[in-house]
């Protein structure tokens, strides 16, 4: 049994309900950071609330982590593996622990990181929301180095973009819980009932990142409500983990390559496309993979040395079409008709158009093809774009002169 932690006597209480007290179990995977789960287990030691069983899950650390908590906290659990776990295979490796030794379906599961800190009655009153609402709950998760900067309260899923929009203010007026499609595994408690119906987290398919959000989307399949009360805040040491992404305008080729297939990165390719494969509607899963890879070719082509090489001729393949009146009139088209049906707009110059984006599907007819194929050539598109930029602004110089006289 993990370490049962006694109330603090001149600690806030909250009302007690009729229902009985639940065991709560606290699971913190670790991986060296020694001094943040020591400030983890201190912060666990002062909750209002009691009994406390942690189970602190070590993959590999080689600070001395196992030997301290053991030495400092002798009755805390301490799961360890030589190798590894990530913070998927640790969490699931101390569910699997917390699922046998519950004594019966009221059990509460609190998933906490080692890099944050939680207020005194934050397990308290998250028991207390959680019963009161039949729901997974968080506290509002706040920067540890300004507590007035929200970080998450909360996050929702787009899937018509495949984006996952994160709520960053409180609005008192959403009520007592904030009902969200996904939770943060950083500070979350979990009826245990909701994991024997629900399963665990999968850490084998999700090492690391998208696990939590691949777990908590399960539950919210299967009926189950997740939500944020505002009452409690847990600070995070975001400066100290991987969570935000990578935001440099330049990467080399390694830094694109970790971005998109290393296990620390948070843009990990082959967790996003498990994710959309799990989790996303049958209908739209094959146009979020297609969009999958998009981006990562894109983040390649476009942050790389490459982006010299493959965005000049992108532009030369797929940019702005330029076409003349002359060339209208040699491959049989109507400058005018095609204006008028949204094909071309006029440039800066009576004889000179560009073709409308998104034009593609309504080539219809040999001559308008013949049009586009020419405004489209590669091999005179470069000497076509000069010759329609000093032409526009010869055009602006002789506006100006008129204006001026």
């Amino acid at each position: 049994m993990g370490k049962v932690f006694p109330h603090v006597r001149d600690a806030p209480r909250v009302a007690a309900t009729a229902v009985a007290k639940p065991e709560v179990y606290v699971v913190i995977p670790v991986f060296n950071r020694l001094t943040f789960t020591l400030a983890c287990l201190n912060g666990l030691h002062e909750q209002t609330f009691a009994p406390l069983h942690v189970i602190v899950v070590d993959g590999g650390s080689d600070d001395g982590t196992p030997e301290v908590v053991r030495r400092h906290f002798p009755h805390v659990v301490l799961l360890q593996d030589e190798r590894p776990l990530w913070w998927g295979g640790a969490m699931q490796l101390g569910i699997d622990y917390c699922l046998r030794q519950s004594r019966d379906d009221h059990g509460m599961l609190l998933m906490m990181n080692n890099d944050t800190v939680i207020e005194r009655h934050y397990v308290e009153t998250l028991v207390r929301v959680s019963s009161e609402h039949d729901a997974a709950v968080c506290g509002v998760i706040v920067d540890s180095r300004d507590p007035t900067r929200v970080l998450d309260a909360g996050e929702f899923v787009d899937w018509d973009t495949y984006s996952f929009p994160v709520n960053t203010s409180i609005d008192p007026r959403n009520g007592p819980l904030i009902e969200v499609d996904l939770l943060s595994g950083r500070g979350t408690l979990v009826p245990l009932s909701m994991i024997r119906a629900a399963g665990n987290v999968r850490g084998d398919r999700f090492p690391h990142y998208i696990s939590d959000c691949e777990f908590f989307a399960r539950l919210k399949r299967y009926g189950f409500r997740l939500g944020v009360t505002s009452e409690v805040a847990i600070r995070s040491h975001v400066e100290a983990t991987g969570l935000h992404t990578l935001k440099a305008a330049k990467l080399t080729l390694s830094q694109a390559w970790n971005a998109l297939f290393s296990i620390k990165s948070m843009d990990n390719v082959r967790d996003h496309w498990r994710f959309i494969e799990d989790c996303a509607p049958a209908g739209v899963r094959a146009r979020l993979k297609r969009q999958l890879i998009h981006r990562s070719v894109y983040l390649v082509l476009s942050r790389t040395f490459l982006r010299h090489v493959v965005l000049p001729v992108a532009w030369a393949v797929a940019g702005t079409y330029y076409v003349t009146r002359q060339d209208c009139a040699e491959t049989g088209c109507d400058a005018e008709a095609l204006v008028a049906a949204g094909i071309l707009k006029p440039w800066r110059r009576p004889d000179w158009y560009v073709f409308e984006h998104q034009t593609r599907t309504r080539l219809h007819g040999r001559a308008l093809r013949a049009l586009y194929r020419r405004a489209w050539n590669p091999a005179t598109k470069l000497p076509r774009w000069f010759k329609a930029k000093s032409r526009s602004k010869d055009g602006d110089r002789g506006a100006e002169n008129a204006i001026l006289s």
